[in-house]
């Protein structure tokens, strides 16, 4: 190989290599701004977290869960409901409160990223008291057709956590 070769490819490896350092910069940025933008988490008192559960559930007043947990063993119940209008779903709203952390958080997933696993059961953090969402059989489709929505109300039985979960 002579040295204008050696040179050419010297550089093409260089190249490629800055290629991919800025791709990998652009992923974990960008990583970092979805999540940034869409979890916000913050340390308050359980009289601010009660306020802030009463102030979303106040939006839902009379409305059924989609998912309703009942009895000592929280068993799953799914209530079926169709939207009396189709409109499109923008995003899946959490709101959880560890009262032992004194931490709230607030997540936001946009719909059009669950839309990608459309047909795959919707599932829930197993934290919540060892109920099997899967059992369920729920999709993102189901939750779409329910339209806007109360999704999940509860009060973990282990820990008294809260979580709040609805389609909007």
């Amino acid at each position: 190989m002579d040295a204008k070769t050696k040179k050419t490819w010297i550089s093409v490896v260089v190249a490629l290599l800055i290629i991919i350092v800025i791709l990998g910069v652009t992923l974990v940025g960008s990583a970092w701004y979805f999540i940034h933008r869409h979890i916000n988490a913050q340390f308050v008192s359980a009289d601010v977290a009660s306020q802030e559960f009463d102030r979303e559930r106040a939006r839902f007043a009379g409305q059924e869960p989609l998912i309703e947990l009942k009895g000592e063993y929280q068993e799953p119940v799914l209530h079926k409901r169709t939207a009396p209008e189709h409109a499109e779903l923008q995003a899946l709203r959490v709101l959880a409160f560890d009262p032992r952390a004194r931490k709230l958080v607030h997540v936001s997933i946009p719909f059009w990223i669950l839309r990608f696993a459309r047909n795959k059961p919707f599932r829930f953090s197993s934290d919540i008291d060892d109920f099997d969402s899967e059992r369920l059989h729920l999709t993102v489709d189901d939750v779409e057709r329910a339209g806007p929505g109360l999704i999940l109300d509860t009060r973990m039985r282990r820990d008294g956590a809260l979580v709040l979960v609805w389609a909007e």
